[in-house]
Parts: C-alpha cells; structure tokens; sequence
C-alpha cells in the first residue's frame, strides 16, 4: 500500500502536538507563594511535587497529572518553621525524671511537641549521651511522619567540681577536648554546642578540632562575671553562631564595677537572686544596664556582630512568659509587683529595640525555643517579634531560612524553591492580615506529604 508524503507529514505534526502528561505526587495550585528572601508574595502559582522534592513553582499546571491535588484558593503558603536550639529533655524529661533510653514512641512524642504547630525540622542543643544512639539513628532516617532532627551531643564543659547536669559532656583537658569532637564526628555528629563553662585552653581545642573536621560549632557565651569567656573573645577565634539573645549584655560589661553596680541596681529592683524567674530578670535588667551606662561599647559591639556575619537564636519567649501573658500562656512569676512587672517590659523592649538594630545591619537571628512545648513557643515569639518592630516577613525568615543557614541544610529546606524538601504550610488565615493569625489553623506538608492540620 502506497503512503503519500503528505499524509506521513501531516500525522507527523499532530503527534508533536500532542504533549504527554507528567506525572507527581502532589500539586499545590491556585497558591500564593512568600520568598522569605525577598519577602514577596508570588500570587497563584501551582507548586509541583514529586518524592518530597518541590519540582517546580509555575503559572499554569496543565501539562502536569498528580496523585494529589490541593486547592489552596489564595491562601498563603509559607515554608515550614525550623527550631534551631532544643534540648529533648524538655520533652523526655529532665534531671532524675529522664529516662536512661529512648524507643519509637519518643520520636512521636518529640514531633507532637512540634509537628502540629508547623516546626518539621529542629537542633538539639545538648542532651543525654546515652540517648545519641537512638537520635542519631532519627538524625540519618527522615520520615514525613517525624520531625526531623540534629543534634549536638552534650555542651561541651570544663572540668568542675560540681556533679555534670545530664545534657553537659565534661572535659578535663585540651587533649580530651580534642578527643571529644572526634569521637563526636565519627559518630555522625555534625553540629557542636561549646558551652560558657567551657574555659581555654579546652574551647580553643575544641573549636579548632572541630573546625578542622568542618562541624558547625555553636556557643552559649557569657557567665555572669568575668571569669567566662565573652563573645569578643569568642569572635576572634572564629565561632559565628551564638545562642540566645538575651546574653549579649554579658559580653558588654567588662569590669568589676560595671557587675557591682549591675548586681546593685538588680537587688535594688527585684531583691535576691534565688530563682529561675529572677535570673532572667536579671538578664533583662543587664540589658537596661548596658544601654543606660554602656551606650557606646553597646553600639560597637552590635556593630561588631554585624561585620562579623553573626547568627543568634531567640529565645525570647521564655524571658517574656515570665511576667507577660502570651497566646498559651499566663505569667509564671506570681510575686512580682506592678512597679516590677512594669520594670520588666520596659527592659523586655530595650533588649527589643537592640535585637532590631542588630537585625537591621545584618545579624541573622533565627528561631530558638529552647523550652518545653518548643512548638507552641515558636509561633508566640513570631507574634513577639512583630509586636516589637519586625516585620512579618522577618518573623518568616527568622523561622526559617536563617535557621537552614545557621545549621547548614539550606541548599534543602529553610525556603520554597525547586530542588528543596517540600516542607510547608498553607495558612487557613495569614499573618500578613493579623500577626495572631500565626496561631491559626495551617495545613502542615512534610516531605511532600499532608501529615496534618493544627
């Protein structure tokens, strides 16, 4: 049978005109998009989804065919949070109410501390050793069902008299420093947290072992006297990330005196020193210190930080429940008196106004809890941050890239872009609209997969 080359032609184009359908798992569509980085919000785009890995963000998703679909009618869709300072004692329990090991019902447990609220990744900052087996094991296997985590091991501490608290991993010397970090490394640890009762020569040892083995190091920095090492003194031999803001005053009084007068002033205010409650009053009214008597080492130092590409982790929801009342919870500290409670919003915001400063010429802050219910304390220091001057887009970049950045995973989560982990959240009603929306009903995706709604 004879075939005329027209008609071999003409079926020719009408197959190339027809285009094959792709396959995913799961399409977002009709959804509005925030790059934390530039903070704009893409509106209606259609986000492409195969094996957890976000595969595209485009306009229109007619050449593709999903197991899934969701129509996100307009609503917000963010990246998921990640927590970078947790302790899993807060969770497990602590002290002589921990327990000596770990099972497959404590990884449910640390994730519903979490999970629902929208954090799927998290940062152990310290923890038992004897439980490093079992999270190292959840550290190597993700699962859509768990947050995912890292962990640090035990702060590292020098040699005391003192009994160690069960999160702390004690060395008696620099060789033991040394020793530590690689036992650490070859164990899968890739972050280290250096503790302030951690003195030279043992922190210098330990931070050079474990740069050397290109391990991201962390310090909780500045005791409260001068017999701790100061961030300045930590800045020079290289450690960037720092943990908490409100220990930035410590690093700023530098003499006898600037303590006396600070201790002073304190007993003055708020009487002894005795409890849980007074010392982080105490590490608020070091903030009124500084910025009343220290003005210009203040400046400079911030200036500092900022040159020297910082990171800190918040920590501010767990100063602030102690005399404020937040979206879950009641001020803790029942004895203060209206002069006081008044005392420590005051110096709640001066320590504020300075986060911003700092925020504003470049350090990067990044969401750290380091409190038990981390999940629920999350969204309350969002609304904190934005109540003291940050944006809301801060308040989502804090949340997540910046902590990506801190911990060294954002090639594959912290923002929503092709080839990352699609870890995200739909949002029922925006915070762009109302910053108490950061509380209200999300749709939680992990790992490309809806694992539920809060």
């Amino acid at each position: 049978m004879r075939i005329y080359p027209i008609v071999i032609f003409s079926l020719s184009l009408l197959c190339l005109g027809c285009k094959q359908a792709k396959d995913c798992d799961l399409l977002i569509q009709n959804a509005n998009v925030l790059d934390v980085e530039t903070g704009d919000v893409l509106e209606n785009k259609t986000i492409i989804i195969t094996d957890g890995i976000i595969q595209n963000i485009i306009d229109e998703p007619k050449d593709y065919k999903a197991i899934q679909s969701i129509d996100a009618k307009g609503k917000l869709v963010t990246p998921s949070f990640i927590d970078s300072h947790i302790h899993p004692t807060d969770v497990f329990g602590d002290r002589e109410k921990a327990p000596k090991s770990l099972n497959d019902n404590s990884r449910k447990k640390l994730s519903d501390a979490y999970l629902p609220f929208g954090t799927t990744t998290t940062l152990m900052m310290g923890q038992p050793e004897s439980w490093l087996g079992t999270v190292l094991t959840w550290q190597s296997n993700p699962n859509p069902n768990f947050v995912d985590v890292f962990t640090t091991g035990g702060a590292i501490i020098s040699k005391e008299d003192r009994k160690p608290y069960i999160g702390h991993s004690m060395v008696e010397n620099t060789y033991k420093a040394q020793a530590k970090m690689i036992e650490y490394h070859n164990l899968g640890i890739k972050h280290i947290k250096l503790y302030y009762r951690l003195n030279n020569p043992e922190f210098q040892s330990a931070f050079e072992t474990a740069d050397s083995l290109g391990m991201k190091i962390y310090g909780h920095i500045g005791g409260f006297n001068l017999e701790n090492q100061t961030i300045n003194e930590t800045l020079s031999i290289g450690l960037k990330n720092y943990e908490h803001l409100p220990t930035i005053p410590n690093s700023i009084l530098n003499s006898s005196e600037d303590w006396e007068e600070a201790n002073k002033i304190f007993e003055e205010n708020f009487g002894e020193l005795n409890s849980e409650s007074r010392v982080i009053q105490y590490l608020l009214e070091l903030s009124r210190y500084s910025e009343t008597y220290k003005k210009n080492e203040q400046e400079e130092f911030i200036d500092k930080l900022a040159k020297e590409k910082v990171s800190f982790s918040t920590t501010i929801h767990f100063l602030y429940q102690q005399f404020g009342e937040t979206y879950f919870t009641k001020p803790i500290d029942t004895t203060l008196t209206e002069l006081q409670v008044e005392r420590c919003f005051e110096n709640f915001k001066i320590l504020m106004q300075n986060v911003k400063k700092m925020y504003d010429k470049g350090v990067e802050i990044r969401l750290g809890s380091d409190m038990a219910n981390g999940g629920k304390a999350n969204l309350s220091e969002l609304i904190l941050l934005c109540e003291y001057g940050f944006s809301v887009n801060d308040a989502f970049k804090i949340a997540s890239i910046n902590g990506a950045k801190a911990i060294g995973i954002e090639n594959d989560v912290g923002s929503l872009q092709k080839g990352k982990k699609a870890n995200l959240l739909i949002w029922k009603k925006s915070p762009f609209d109302d910053i108490k929306n950061f509380t209200s009903e999300k749709l939680i995706i992990k790992d490309g997969k809806t694992i539920l709604a809060e």
